[in-house]
């Protein structure tokens, strides 16, 4: 099985290869605001409790929702938050959100006053051994493509949800490291793997998202052969947008069981998208948009919280069909982008794919070992046209 695989989001079939979804590595998180821990996560029911809280984008004006109730929070940096709990009065569990001026995060059942402290009964799968520590250990790939003309392109309907990952031996390569620094452009990138062999994990993986007992979605991952996981016949309702998703491992002869809370997050989508002409899901209107080679412009607005952002265009011979090359443009969430037309030398009438994404790229720690799995969790719109002078 090939990095392609595991990297590339596809353009379609009739002679138009895959090529890949892009971010930046020096990313931490798809959304604005997150949460990884909250310590103590209990208390008892008719006491107030001292609380931290562990995340990121913590700036600005912070409150915090126990459930229904709003406390004010002391920020003591981007990264954690002190607040008081209040006495509930009964037994119960509650969500956790954090509120702040760029946006706002929910640990699902994230606190609970009870009489006693209750078990941890989740198998984290922590092992104490620290031997992959700043290694990458795997990569996990969850993919939403808005296609504008699935006929033109050899899909079979408009939206399409994926999800790929893998483990492997701890490396000191990346699965990112081809790319380029964020703001530039390159052409015909070529994608390099961090490992050529997968480890023994067990026959499934989960993504999920919602409480730990009744989740709302949870996406089920099977292993092939050579330890990839995949999933099938997956749908809009798999993606959450700016949700945290926990990994469950079932766990094979190389790679123990292991959970993973808010282990990714995934970004909102992209709206009001320019030229619009790339949005035209008729065949007969599709290769409509004209992309100038000296104003190749791009502007769309976007929503819940910041993300990178990312240009593709794949090129093709209008007579033949033969790709001819690909220009791979990234910012940040900016906007507006335009591709240089130093990267547009192509001949006039050349047809295009052009793909627009919001991605984030983040990573979790690998209970087992230590080593991190590289995330890549992408919103992306496929559109066509056509290149003029």
């Amino acid at each position: 099985m090939s990095v392609a695989v595991l990297v590339l989001v596809g353009c379609g079939s009739s002679g138009l290869v895959e090529r890949p979804p892009v971010h930046d590595s020096g990313d931490t998180a798809a959304a604005a605001v997150g949460i990884t821990s909250i310590d103590p996560a209990w208390s008892l029911p008719d006491e107030e409790t001292a609380v931290t809280i562990t995340g990121w984008g913590f700036s600005g004006a912070v409150t915090v929702e126990f459930g229904r109730s709003e406390v004010s929070a002391s920020v003591v940096d981007a990264q954690t938050l002190v607040v008081t709990a209040p006495a509930a009065g009964v037994e119960t569990t509650v969500d956790v959100t954090v509120k702040t001026d760029a946006g706002e995060a929910t640990l699902p059942s994230g606190f609970t006053w009870a009489a006693e402290e209750p078990d941890d009964t989740g198998d984290t799968g922590d092992t104490g051994n620290t031997s992959g520590a700043g290694k990458t250990g795997g990569l996990l790939q969850f993919t939403l493509l808005q296609i504008a003309c699935p006929s033109c392109l050899g899909y079979t309907g408009s939206l399409q949800v994926s999800a790929q990952a893998a483990l492997h031996e701890p490396t000191a390569k990346s699965w990112v490291e081809w790319l380029p620094s964020t703001g530039t452009c390159v052409e015909n990138p070529a994608p390099t793997a961090a490992a050529a062999a997968y480890l023994d994990a067990g026959d499934q993986m989960w993504l999920e998202y919602g409480p730990e007992d009744h989740p709302e979605v949870s996406v089920a991952l099977d292993a092939g052969a050579d330890g990839l996981f995949a999933a099938d016949g997956l749908d809009a309702e798999d993606f959450v947008r700016t949700a945290g998703y926990r990994v469950e491992v079932e766990g094979g002869a190389d790679v123990p069981a292991f959970t993973v809370e808010n282990a990714f997050y995934t970004p909102d989508s992209i709206q009001s998208l320019t030229p619009v002409e790339l949005l035209y899901t008729e065949p007969r209107q599709a290769f409509a948009a004209q992309i100038k080679k000296s104003r190749a412009d791009f502007t769309w607005s976007s929503t819940g919280g910041t993300a990178d952002f990312a240009v593709i265009v794949d090129v093709y011979n209008p007579s033949s069909g033969a790709f001819l090359g690909e220009v791979l443009c990234y910012e940040a969430d900016t906007g507006s982008l335009r591709v240089p037309a130093a990267y547009l030398g192509y001949p006039t009438g050349s047809l295009l794919v052009v793909g627009l994404y919001r991605y984030g790229v983040a990573e979790f720690e690998r209970p087992d070992d230590a080593s991190s799995v590289e995330t890549v969790v992408t919103f992306g719109v496929l559109g066509t046209g056509t290149l003029a002078n």
